[in-house]
């Protein structure tokens, strides 16, 4: 775990995302990096993704790859790793967000490697 933890930690410091989790389909939070309540997070994301993915599904759009969600204080970024894992990252107003949304993709790839999050 502490290797994806690291992996974690590095994203947030190339791309100056102020915090990150990760978590499976069921909502259960698998590691985080500075976020308050991270287990009702967790749970919170995996419900707007599940909702995400059916929406997709139901209208023959594919397969859901990438949510961005802009809010008055910056973004929020979450990315499929593999089967139902994803990482979820959070960004202040004035970020890069093309920076972001590549990088989140990346780490994703990365993260998809890990025999943990398969």
């Amino acid at each position: 775990m502490n290797e994806i933890t690291s992996t974690l930690n590095d994203f947030l410091v190339n791309t100056k995302s102020t915090s990150a989790l990760i978590l499976n389909g069921k909502g259960k939070m698998i590691t985080s990096l500075h976020v308050d309540y991270s287990d009702s997070v967790a749970t919170m994301s995996a419900a707007i993704l599940s909702m995400s993915e059916k929406f997709l599904t139901d209208l023959d759009k594919g397969a859901l790859k990438q949510l961005l969600l802009k809010t008055s204080d910056g973004v929020v970024v979450g990315n499929k790793i593999s089967g139902t894992n994803f990482v979820v990252a959070f960004s202040k107003e004035g970020s890069n967000l093309a920076l972001l949304m590549r990088s989140t993709e990346e780490l994703s790839a990365e993260l998809s490697k890990n025999s943990l999050l398969k």
